[in-house]
């Protein structure tokens, strides 16, 4: 009898322990954004190109600053061995244009506030047209169009960001469906979590949301968008080797 019972409470108890893990994923998510949008306040403009420089953080006046907490770097719903694996998101990727149409949507219905500077930075980064999608020659540009590659699920188009490409968001590995809803988004692979976007599914809300700010942002909500990278004097960001995204570039 009490194996009975075991068996048919394990389902439940498996689910309970999924719901736990996503909980955890989505704070992990915006302590990374959190610390990204930091990074970026402290560096005049400029995203790291790796995880790790947010984990061993910055020097402040001779003293360092770190920016996350190791943990952080690892999203509970996959197994983690090495020092990260969420799966890095780059300007341009088409999870950026997807989380920018379904805020819009969730703002329509349920007037779910969030910052007009981070929906704007969401529109900016959604149309720089260098991300080399599977299967598309390296010289050729998307012009402002962004679709969907062969086998592209979303993330980077390099998953572990080995070309060097600014970091401007992360997400899930995991597939599947959420026991919540992330602006209306319900898979694990689709929920971005996105620097100065406050972290919005079911029960679970972001800290940030209720203060107002994201802590280091340049600007509330706005990150800094009128810094500029050192090596692209003319403004926009050095990705793949080129200077996007600067006032009146057409990518």
């Amino acid at each position: 009898f009490a194996l009975i019972l075991t068996t048919a409470a394990a389902p439940t108890l498996q689910r309970e322990t999924q719901r736990e893990k996503e909980e955890e994923m989505l704070w992990r998510g915006q302590q990374v954004v959190v610390a990204l949008s930091r990074f970026r306040a402290f560096r005049g403009g400029v995203f790291p190109t790796d995880l790790k420089e947010l984990v061993e953080g910055i020097d402040i006046n001779g003293k360092k600053l770190h920016l996350l907490r190791p943990s952080a770097t690892c999203d509970p719903m996959t197994p983690c061995d090495g020092e990260t694996n969420w799966k890095t998101v780059n300007p341009g990727d088409p999870l950026i244009k997807e989380l920018l149409e379904a805020i819009i949507i969730a703002q329509e219905k349920s007037k779910i506030p969030v910052n007009p500077q981070g929906i704007q930075e969401l529109a900016r980064f959604a149309q720089i047209g260098t991300v080399e999608l599977p299967g598309q020659a390296a010289d050729t540009k998307l012009d402002g169009v962004i679709g969907q590659g062969e086998n592209q699920q979303g993330g980077s188009a390099s998953g572990d960001n080995t070309q060097g490409a600014p970091i401007i968001g992360v997400v899930s590995r995991k597939s599947g469906k959420m026991f919540r809803a992330y602006y209306g988004i319900e898979e694990y692979e689709r929920t971005l979590f996105f620097p100065n976007i406050p972290v919005v599914a079911g029960g679970f809300i972001s800290p940030f949301l209720l203060t107002g700010a994201i802590p280091g942002a340049v600007n509330p909500g706005g990150g800094a968008p009128g810094a500029t990278d050192p090596r692209c004097p003319n403004g926009g960001m050095f990705v793949n080797g080129k200077c996007v995204g600067a006032p009146g570039q057409v990518n």
